[in-house]
């Protein structure tokens, strides 16, 4: 097959491009953290911020974690508004559990929830 897709000839060019493309071949999910295989869809500002922050633990800067995200997430048009475009990425800390742009939004919801139940 090789043979076939080179022409018999192997040039410098030819054999970095294929042991590149049998690298990335190699490191596609087999490291990638659970949390992140689990959650591929991000449609939501909660579910971005905590996987962000759960890169942030593990050692990664916010460019490095932003990159890691893009590369292995479908994201929605409502979180790269948000998180990505607006650079609120920035923001994110560890420390926190919930944003506080979406601590408003969360108590609202719990609220009408309990007004709904009764």
């Amino acid at each position: 097959m090789l043979k076939i897709l080179t022409n018999g000839n192997w040039s410098v060019h030819k054999v970095n491009t294929y042991w590149f493309l049998g690298f990335i071949e190699v490191m596609e999910d087999q490291y990638l953290p659970d949390y992140i295989t689990q959650n591929y869809e991000v449609f939501d500002r909660f579910t971005f911020d905590y996987i962000f922050r759960r890169l942030l633990a593990d050692g990664y800067n916010h460019e490095n974690a932003m990159d890691t995200i893009l590369h292995n997430c479908v994201l929605s048009a409502l979180v790269m508004q948000e998180r990505i475009y607006n650079r609120y990425y920035f923001e994110i800390c560890v420390s926190q559990t919930v944003s506080p742009d979406l601590a408003g939004l969360q108590r609202d919801i719990f609220s009408k929830a309990l007004t709904n139940s009764n």
